[in-house]
C-alpha cells in the first residue's frame, strides 16, 4: 500500500464533512481543500472536496479515523474467556460520522490548498428566492444533524414545525417522509437567514403547504443524572447544550415523586440508569454506596438515590402511559422487561432443560465496536436516516420480537439482517445478532418507550445515529398538522 492514499469527503450539504476535518485538524493531520474541479482516475470532484494525504507525519492517525480497526482475537487459551480491552475497539470515526469518503491508492495532486485553521461553516441558502412571505413556507432537509438546532430554535420564537408523513413533490422535486416544513409568517425569513449563515443550511421556498404532515411541540426534556455523576449523561447534557434543545436534570427521588406528566414530555435514560433488579436488601448495587445524607452539603442531598424497580418504574410507566415518551439506551433498556413488552433478549442460550441465561463471554463479547444494521427510513425515528447505519456496540442489548408484538404495535426501527455485522474492531459470536433487532419502539397507553440497544451517542462521536435519538424526542408529541388551504396544494 502506498503512503500517497487520500481520502475525499464529497461535499453534501452540510454533511458532518466539515466536522470531521476540524476533528482532524484538532489532532494534528495535514487536510487540503480543492479549489477548483479535479479528476482522479475516471471520477471527477467539485470544487470544495476534501483531501487527506496518508504521506504525512500523523499517518497513523489518519490510518486510524478512516480504516476499521482489525483488532485480534485475544484469548489466552482455547474456550477461554477473551481478554477485555483497556477500552473499545473499533473507533474510526469516519464510519461513525456517516462520512462519504474515497480511498485512493495511487499518488495525486490537484488544485488544492492547505487548510491553515479549522474549517469554517458555508453560508447555506433560501431560494430560490429569499421571499419574506412565500405562498407556502420553507422546507428543510431531515438528513442534516443541525436541521435540530433550526427546530428548537424555530419553537422557541412561537413558529411552527411540520414533518412530512408522506412524499410530497412540490416544483417539480419529490421530498421524502421527515422533509421539514415551516410555514411562512413574516417573523420566520430572519430566523431562517440566521440559521443559514451560522449552521450552513438551506432552506427552499415552496408556494403551497404539504397535505401530510405532523406538527412538532415544544417539549420538556428530562434527563437522569445520579449524585456522583455518569458519564454517558454528561456526554448526552453537552449534545443538547450543542443542539440547543432544552432540558432539566432529573435524579431519582424527583423520579420517585410523582406527578411526571406536569413536568416533562420526555425523560432520557441513559446506559447504567435503570437496574435490571434492584439489589438485595443492604447491597449497595452496581454502582457502589452513595454517601451518607448527613455528610454532604444540603442542596446535594436531593441527588442522592438509585432509581428502582419497586419505586422507580411504576411512576415511570404512568408517565408513559399518560402521554410521555421514554427513551432508554445500553442497559436501561431493561424498561421493556420491566413494562412487559413482548420483547426478550437476543443474546441468550437455553440450558438445563430448557432454562434461559445470558450468553458467557466464551461464546459472545462485543467489547465496543462498529457494527452496520438495516434501518427502516420509513419509520419516524429513522427520518433523514439511509436503510444502512454503522452503530457503537458496546456489550450492548439485543431484541427478539415475540409473536405478539405485532399486535401491540411494537416496530422494529434497526436490525441486524446477516450474521457478520462486524465492521470494525472487535466481535465474538457475530452470528448470535443475524436477525437480531438493535432499535425498538412500542407504543403503551398515549405514550411511547424506545430502547436503543446501542450507544447511539456514544461520547457524542457517531454523528450518524444522532438523528434517531433526536428524533425519539419529538416524535412522540407530535400531532397530525393542518389540511392545506386549497386543493391545488395536494401532494
Amino acid at each position: 500500500m502506498k503512503t500517497s492514499i487520500g481520502a475525499l469527503p464529497r461535499p453534501a450539504p452540510p454533511r458532518p464533512a466539515p466536522k470531521f476535518i476540524n476533528t482532524l485538524i484538532k489532532a494534528g493531520v495535514v487536510a487540503h481543500r480543492a479549489t477548483a474541479p479535479f479528476t482522479v482516475g475516471d471520477k471527477q470532484y467539485p470544487a470544495g472536496s476534501f483531501v487527506v494525504k496518508a504521506a504525512q507525519a500523523f499517518r497513523a492517525h489518519v490510518m486510524d479515523m478512516f480504516e476499521p480497526q482489525d483488532y485480534p482475537d485475544d484469548i489466552p487459551y482455547p474456550g477461554g474467556p477473551p481478554r477485555p480491552p483497556y477500552d473499545v475497539t473499533g473507533y474510526n470515526i469516519a464510519y461513525s460520522m456517516a462520512i462519504t469518503f474515497d480511498r485512493i491508492l495511487e499518488g495525486f495532486d490537484g488544485p488544492f490548498e492547505k487548510l491553515t485553521d479549522l474549517v469554517a461553516v458555508t453560508p447555506g441558502r433560501i431560494g430560490p428566492e429569499a421571499t419574506a412571505s412565500p405562498a407556502g413556507g420553507y422546507l428543510l432537509a431531515h438528513e442534516v444533524n443541525d436541521a435540530f438546532v433550526a427546530v428548537n430554535r424555530l419553537l422557541k420564537a412561537n413558529e411552527e414545525v411540520h414533518w412530512l408523513t408522506a412524499p410530497w413533490t412540490v416544483d417539480g422535486r419529490t421530498h421524502p417522509p421527515g422533509a421539514m416544513f415551516i410555514p411562512a409568517k413574516p417573523s420566520t425569513l430572519p430566523i431562517l437567514q440566521t440559521l443559514s449563515a451560522e449552521k450552513g443550511l438551506h432552506f427552499a421556498t415552496v408556494g403551497s403547504r404539504p397535505a401530510t404532515t405532523v406538527r412538532l411541540k415544544p417539549v420538556r426534556i428530562g434527563l437522569w443524572d445520579q449524585y456522583g455523576g455518569s458519564m454517558p449523561s454528561g456526554w448526552t447534557r453537552w449534545l443538547f447544550e450543542q443542539y440547543e434543545f432544552p432540558f432539566e436534570v432529573v435524579y431519582p427521588a424527583m423520579l420517585d415523586a410523582g406527578g411526571l406528566n406536569a413536568k416533562y414530555d420526555v425523560l432520557v435514560f441513559v446506559d447504567g440508569a435503570i437496574p435490571e433488579r434492584d439489589p438485595v436488601a443492604g447491597g449497595a448495587g452496581p454502582d457502589g454506596a452513595q454517601p451518607d445524607a448527613a455528610t454532604i452539603p444540603a442542596e446535594f442531598r436531593g441527588w442522592l438515590g438509585r432509581v428502582s424497580v419497586a419505586r422507580t418504574v411504576p411512576e415511570l410507566r404512568k408517565f408513559v402511559e399518560n402521554g410521555g415518551t421514554v427513551l432508554t439506551i445500553g442497559s436501561s433498556t431493561a424498561i421493556g422487561h420491566h413494562f412487559g413488552l413482548p420483547v426478550r433478549s437476543a443474546l441468550v442460550e437455553r440450558v438445563d432443560g430448557g432454562v434461559e441465561r445470558p450468553l458467557p463471554r466464551e461464546k459472545f463479547y462485543v467489547p465496543g465496536a462498529i457494527l452496520e444494521a438495516r434501518v427502516d427510513p420509513t419509520h419516524p425515528l429513522a427520518y433523514g436516516m439511509g436503510d444502512r447505519a454503522m452503530v457503537m456496540w458496546d456489550e450492548s442489548p439485543a431484541f427478539r420480537l415475540q409473536p405478539e408484538a405485532m399486535r401491540a404495535g411494537v416496530k422494529p426501527v434497526a436490525w441486524f439482517d446477516n450474521p457478520m455485522p462486524l465492521r470494525s474492531g472487535w466481535a465474538l459470536g457475530q452470528p448470535y445478532l443475524d436477525q437480531a433487532v438493535a432499535i425498538v419502539e412500542a407504543p403503551i397507553g398515549k405514550g411511547r418507550v424506545v430502547l436503543f440497544g446501542p450507544e447511539v451517542l456514544w461520547r457524542a462521536q457517531p454523528h450518524g445515529t444522532f438523528k434517531m435519538f433526536f428524533n425519539g424526542i419529538y416524535y412522540g408529541t407530535a400531532t397530525p398538522g393542518p389540511a392545506p388551504s386549497s386543493a391545488t396544494e395536494q401532494p
